[in-house]
């Protein structure tokens, strides 16, 4: 029988059209199919059902932290048979600058639409210069720019590249303009056909329910010299006072430190999987 043709890739990203996940898509994958996704669940169940080879979606803001939503899907996905085979395949960091912007018709900012993300990465300025406007939270960037482009009035913190396509005037780049904004993004699903080297992995664990039971695996990390780099703990659906935990480390397999440490945290855990060994690179 002749081989089946590869599926072409097919890349679905969270947010609308001009997110900072379609920005980071287009970067990393400039000849790439790509399909906008509302929620970063929708991205992951699509992916799940097949509609797309692989999915971006943003995993830790340095003003906001973890996204928890994205941390929840990879747990839940280290839980099914697809965990094996859809995983984090690479991470992208991209630097975030951030704009107030509105219509032109826009005398008086009375509101102001965003993803949460960046109105904790503004807020001390907006408390300086609109302590006044209504903060309104939505779930992307893009989708705040929509917002602010059909109300006189509102205006939107988003990226410069959704301004034209809304029709949106430049009100302020300073908004949080003094500490540096980072997102992460992760690519999720099978085995990229071209990627770097791997340098990070990330586990999805649970523990028995006893005392000491993360420091032993902390110390599993620290005795082989392996940094960690990420640690998030989420409570287990039905199982009051117990959570499951996510982390990602500095190294990856065939290291052997690596895998001595993968197989002495089996040995004390009670789940754990793999959600990916993977490259960091800038985008």
């Amino acid at each position: 029988m002749p081989a089946r043709p590869p599926i072409p890739f097919h890349l679905g990203y969270f947010g609308r059209a001009g997110s900072f996940s379609h920005l980071a898509a287009e970067r990393r994958f400039p000849k790439a199919r790509l399909s906008e996704c509302p929620t970063v669940e929708e991205a992951f169940s699509r992916l799940h059902a097949g509609d797309f080879t692989h999915i971006l979606v943003p995993i830790e803001n340095a003003s906001s932290g973890t996204i928890t939503n994205t941390a929840d899907q990879l747990m839940r996905l280290a839980h099914t048979e697809d965990g094996v085979a859809l995983q984090i395949r690479e991470a992208l960091a991209m630097r975030i600058e951030l704009v107030l912007m509105a219509s032109p018709k826009t005398k008086t900012i009375e509101k102001v639409y965003s993803h949460p993300a960046p109105f904790d990465h503004g807020r001390a300025w907006l408390d300086k210069h609109y302590p006044k406007a209504e903060r309104i939270t939505v779930g992307s960037t893009s989708e705040a720019a929509i917002l602010a482009s059909t109300e006189i009035g509102a205006a939107a913190i988003a990226g410069l590249q959704t301004l034209k396509d809304n029709r949106l005037k430049i009100v302020s780049k300073e908004i949080g303009k003094d500490v540096a904004n980072q997102t992460t993004f992760i690519v999720v699903g099978p085995k990229l056909a071209q990627s770097t080297k791997p340098t990070h992995t990330s586990l999805v664990f649970e523990l028995p329910h006893k005392p000491g039971s993360l420091v032993a695996v902390l110390q599993v990390l620290s005795r082989r010299k392996l940094n960690l780099t990420k640690i998030l703990s989420r409570p287990i659906p039905g199982r009051f006072d117990e959570y499951r935990f996510m982390i990602e480390f500095l190294g990856a397999a065939p290291k052997k430190e690596v895998l001595d440490a993968l197989a002495r945290l089996k040995k004390i855990t009670a789940f754990l999987a793999i959600i990916g060994t993977y490259p960091v690179r800038k985008v």
